[in-house]
């Protein structure tokens, strides 16, 4: 019987690799003939390989003065932590030169902090400036150390460092 089943499944007979012309990132794989839904099963496992081996830079943690856990408020700030952390995890980073450093947000309301109120220092870029982070009021003052960290793939943070000092926030 698996014989048989092998015997008689479509295999590709043509496999192509194209390269773009225009865009030196891009290329073009075609393998034909296909079993039914073999394309989708095929084009979902390589989307996932390339995406899994994809490197990139991303904060993995915060510390924020004056806070002693995530599900506290910030005097003055209307987010709470936890709203604030979700934020900066949309935060889109790229690394130059180094492996991890630190980058800061320092402020003092009233006022809007977007990405791009970051200090990152040299080594650092963001690349989407007009994210909302956190709003102060007028009498607010916030002091956030946020760690940068270039990987490969997605970390759970279970899988990080579990001896994070008070305050200290491992995402």
């Amino acid at each position: 019987m698996i014989n048989k089943n092998w015997k008689e499944l479509i295999k590709p007979k043509k496999i192509e690799f194209t390269k773009n012309q225009d865009n030196a990132k891009s290329a073009e794989l075609v393998a034909e003939p296909l079993e039914s839904g073999y394309g989708q099963t095929l084009g979902n496992m390589l989307r996932r390989v390339l995406l899994s081996s994809i490197r990139g830079a991303a904060v993995t943690s915060i510390q924020v003065e004056g806070v002693t856990h995530e599900f506290s408020a910030i005097p003055g700030v209307i987010e709470d932590v936890t709203d604030i952390i979700l934020n900066i995890k949309q935060l889109a980073l790229k690394l130059n030169d180094v492996e991890s450093t630190k980058i800061y947000i320092k402020a003092s309301g009233p006022k809007i902090i977007t990405a791009g109120d970051i200090d990152c220092g040299a080594h650092v870029e963001v690349l989407n400036k007009d994210l909302h982070l956190l709003t102060l009021d007028s009498k607010a003052k916030v002091s956030i150390t946020l760690n940068v960290e270039e990987g490969k793939g997605y970390v759970p943070a279970l899988k990080q460092k579990n001896e994070a000092p008070l305050g200290h926030y491992i995402y």
